[in-house]
């Protein structure tokens, strides 16, 4: 399951400078979500520009579309969260994922495709430590670590690498990226005021994890995500809005938004500017 997550987030960097840790106050977990996703359509489109006067003019020069497809199909049994099927054409983008339980608690997720799994284990109920299993063998060890019930740190076991999590009630306000306790990366957010479907069993919070979308784990939806290279090489981050349509306090569709700005093939006279547009439609079992 290492292919699912994200090392590119601890590459490793030449210079050096330091973050402190931002303080968090604990928050009560919110009750389970009380409705369940069954399946998520998608639609893509990317516009790519040209721009040789510092930004002022842009010129289209590429475009690319995806009709609405079938991207995702939830199975549930009861409460429970049996399998997402994926439908994909890219292999590593989002796999198929198949869930085991045990004593009530997600235990095991299970990529089949490329022969991953990650293992959960507990402690109080709560997940504790994840060990990633590649090919049969273990690959990583994760260790979450907690206030009340909020996770405030993830440490890569044996590895000089970490997250660290800060929280704005119920919702993840600030992830920073570590490397050998130097912050390579932060990632800010924004929400609004309605309910996550991605929220509220340890099953979910596993799949968050496993899709290194940590801010899956806050109650609201993101409205904005900030992400800054605290060392770049080409650029400073990147930068997503989300919009989204509901029906009763969910959200149905999901527009993510995200333009980034690069060197072009001179960059010195030009400049590319990439806008990505995806939406995402979201159907619910019936109550």
């Amino acid at each position: 399951m290492k292919k699912l997550l994200i090392p590119a987030l601890f590459v490793c960097v030449a210079l050096l400078s330091s973050c402190g840790e931002d303080p968090v106050t604990p928050i009560p977990t919110p009750s389970s979500s009380s409705k369940k996703i069954s399946e998520i359509y998608y639609e893509y489109e990317r516009h790519d520009y040209i721009s040789n006067d510092n930004g002022q003019t842009w010129n289209e020069y590429n475009s690319e579309y995806q009709d609405n497809e079938l991207r995702e199909r939830w199975t549930w049994n009861g409460d429970k969260l049996y399998s997402i099927e994926n439908y994909s054409q890219f292999i590593y983008d989002d796999l198929s994922l198949n869930f085991t339980y045990d004593n009530g608690h997600i235990s095991e997720i299970t990529a089949p495709a490329i022969n991953e799994r990650m293992i959960c284990y507990y402690d109080n109920d709560k997940i504790s430590r994840i060990e990633f299993v590649s090919e049969d063998k273990l690959s990583e060890v994760w260790e979450l670590v907690y206030s009340g019930n909020k996770i405030i740190r993830i440490n890569k076991v044996d590895l000089p690498e970490y997250f660290t999590i800060t929280w704005n009630g119920n919702n993840i306000s600030m992830i920073k990226c570590f490397e050998s306790d130097v912050c390579i990366i932060e990632m800010s957010y924004t929400y609004d005021n309605k309910n996550n479907p991605y929220h509220g069993s340890d099953a979910l919070l596993a799949l968050a994890i496993i899709k290194a979308d940590f801010a899956l784990m806050s109650s609201n939806n993101m409205t904005s995500e900030r992400i800054t290279d605290l060392f770049p090489i080409l650029n400073t981050g990147d930068y997503y809005t989300y919009t989204y349509q509901y029906n009763n306090n969910y959200p149905t569709l999901k527009t993510q938004i995200e333009e980034v700005i690069l060197p072009h093939f001179d960059p010195v006279e030009y400049l590319s500017k990439i806008v990505t547009e995806k939406r995402y439609y979201i159907n619910y079992l019936e109550d």
